[in-house]
């Protein structure tokens, strides 16, 4: 409560007053209106004695206490906190079927978007040993199994022969044991303490063609994905493409990392050695896991992906962007905002008013190795 408040409680009272008295009410209910502003004027002074007393740096401020606020006056401000509440999830609910009516037409402007844009000119440094084609290495935790094989039928109908492309999984692999065609790699230790490199690793190891793609099991292939790739003719060290969020927004695919924050840049932009890779999503050729590989020892969200990535560059290794070669992060926590991406997270694992279904959380920043 702020003496403005009061004065305008005040004014009101003093109106009040001089209505009811032109209106010759009772003296009873006059006089229980008068002895309402004695005891307003005497909050006033109190406050006014309470604020001078101050550094005076803060003369506008005045302390609340709990006392200072009202049986009333609480029921208000609840009632209005109920009211943003409501407005918010009017406003997300809004934004969901606006989704849902756009989606196809941003399908088909993501589309052409990718057809207008060339892959960046960065090239090969030397040359594969082993045969052409494709490795798909897939760590998972188990959790999402539904989402695991949708990533496995998602590899499966592109358009590449069978002789030239494994699939390869690490981590929780029990639900895979009657998928045929597909190497499982348990690493149950290694899943459970968030160690994805140590997975991807094991993986690149084993992996029989020129080009790895690592993915977690959570990303889907476009239909033309492997069609895009094929189009540069192996003319890379490292690639990634467009990448994008359930809603279509962007996840973490053409990015640079500055002072341990994630940036998204522009499509147009050609690379540089302040990018990194994003673990969930690469294509790595055969070459480069003769001398380097992930940190085995970082666990979860720490910058496994980024460690990787700078020692890849730093060593003269080049990334190569190709637009058509778009992958969907198939999570409906992420979106974008701005030049970032940020994830929903639920009320209640943020330990803050479980009538809040969701709260933004910044992915960044990433530690470094």
């Amino acid at each position: 409560m702020s003496s403005p408040s009061l004065v305008n409680r005040l004014g009101s009272w003093f109106k009040r007053v001089d209505s009811r008295a032109d209106s010759r009410v009772d003296g009873s209910e006059l006089s229980v209106l008068k002895k309402k502003v004695g005891e307003l004027e005497k909050e006033l002074e109190q406050l006014k004695k309470k604020n001078s007393n101050g550094s005076g740096k803060n003369e506008n401020l005045i302390t609340i206490s709990p006392g200072m606020l009202n049986d009333l006056e609480l029921c208000d401000l609840r009632e209005e906190i109920e009211l943003l509440r409501n407005e918010m999830q009017e406003n997300i609910a809004a934004i969901h079927r606006l989704e849902i009516l756009t989606l196809s037409t941003r399908i088909d402007l993501l589309n052409e978007f990718g057809k207008a844009l060339p892959p960046t000119f960065a090239r090969r440094t030397r040359t594969s040993i082993k045969p052409k084609g494709f490795s798909f290495g897939i760590i998972t935790n188990g959790q999402r199994p539904e989402k695991l094989f949708k990533l496995i039928d998602s590899i499966r109908f592109q358009r590449i022969a069978q002789d030239r492309f494994e699939i390869l999984v690490a981590g929780v692999v029990d639900v895979l044991k009657n998928q045929e065609g597909v190497s499982l790699f348990p690493m149950e230790q290694a899943a459970s303490e968030g160690r994805l490199g140590a997975m991807r690793n094991v993986l690149a190891k084993n992996s029989r063609f020129n080009k790895f793609v690592s993915l977690d099991d959570d990303f889907l292939l476009h239909p033309n994905w492997a069609l895009a790739v094929e189009q540069v003719k192996d003319d890379f060290d490292l690639a990634t493409g467009i990448i994008v969020n359930p809603d279509l927004s962007r996840y973490c695919d053409w990015v640079n990392i500055i002072e341990n924050y994630t940036f998204l840049r522009t499509y147009d932009e050609t690379f540089d050695k302040c990018q990194y890779v994003t673990g969930g999503y690469g294509i790595y050729k055969d070459f480069i896991f003769q001398e380097h590989q992930w940190n085995d020892s970082l666990g979860f969200y720490q910058g496994e992906d980024v460690s990787f990535s700078r020692r890849l560059f730093d060593s003269g290794f080049q990334l190569k962007f190709i637009p058509k070669a778009i992958v969907m992060h198939d999570d409906e926590r992420y979106r974008q905002k701005g030049y970032g991406v940020v994830r929903l997270k639920s009320a209640r694992s943020c330990g803050i008013d479980s009538n809040l279904a969701l709260k933004m959380e910044k992915l960044c920043p990433r530690t470094l190795s």
